[in-house]
């Protein structure tokens, strides 16, 4: 199993998690490769980024190929979403609850590289396994160096046996001789996040509901590293990994600013 961090009451009215709550968090993840946070979206925000995805990138669910969304999988894809309302809530791209957590890992300076959603449609079979990336030298090296990227869940819709989930191979990151064990399938509640190391193996398992299955995924990485496995502009030419309008940022503080430094305008 991984961790599972739950704020308390004092975390909550405070608004952000204690010293003692982080280091506990980074403990796990550095041991496991993932861990979950829950309850740190409120259900109306989550409610209305469900409804504006199927409203407004109902296109991209007919499970064909298209030059600005990436096929991951037999029935699912990955599409960049623009921020703009609602996705453009600092509680889904600079959440407080997890951005100390994210901190702890990848230093202060880290920015957020992509954001979209990876839609896993009705009847989509199990996802192949594998890693997002991560890996600087194919070498035993790659499994002892600090992450460089890691990726955040945030279902728009519960994960669990019925809609599918996301296996997590825990310690996979640094011994792929897990690989050997069963991996988990953890319930991710909508409002909660899961969060695993790029190089940590995963796959997605069946959605066996009868509703498109919307994960809102972040990546966030180090200033220096680029993601290349996901966004090649040979395979999908029109798809950006993150995407704003201009005046999008005159709004921002200047903290945010710095961890959308990357944004295309769109």
């Amino acid at each position: 199993m991984i961790l599972r961090i739950v704020p308390s009451e004092a975390e909550r009215a405070a608004g952000s998690l204690r010293s003692a709550t982080i280091e506990q968090a980074s403990q796990s993840f550095r041991l496991d490769g993932a861990l979950i946070i829950e309850s740190i979206v409120d259900a109306a925000i989550i409610a209305e980024a469900r409804r504006a995805f199927v409203e407004g990138y109902s296109q991209y669910l007919d499970d064909r190929h298209h030059d600005d969304a990436v096929l991951v999988g037999a029935r699912r894809l990955l599409i960049t979403i623009k921020l703009e309302p609602p996705f453009d809530d600092p509680h889904l791209f600079a959440n407080p609850y997890l951005l100390p957590v994210l901190s702890a890992e990848l230093g202060d300076g880290f920015v957020l590289g992509a954001f979209g959603i990876v839609c896993s449609l009705t009847s989509a079979p199990a996802q192949h396994r594998h890693h997002d990336g991560g890996i600087l030298f194919c070498s035993g090296i790659d499994y002892v160096l600090p992450t460089t990227a890691i990726t955040v869940g945030m279902p728009l819709l519960e994960m669990n046996e019925v809609n599918g989930t996301t296996a997590l191979w825990p310690g996979s990151h640094r011994n792929e001789s897990r690989l050997k064990e069963k991996g988990i399938e953890p319930i991710v509640r909508e409002g909660s996040c899961v969060l695993w190391d790029f190089r940590l193996w995963h796959g997605g398992t069946p959605n066996r509901g009868t509703l498109p299955r919307p994960l809102l995924y972040l990546t966030y990485c180090r200033p220096w590293f680029l993601e290349h496995m996901n966004f090649d502009k040979r395979k999908n030419p029109g798809q950006k990994p993150l995407l704003a309008k201009k005046n999008f940022f005159s709004g921002l503080s200047e903290r945010h600013q710095r961890l959308l430094a990357r944004a295309h305008e769109g």
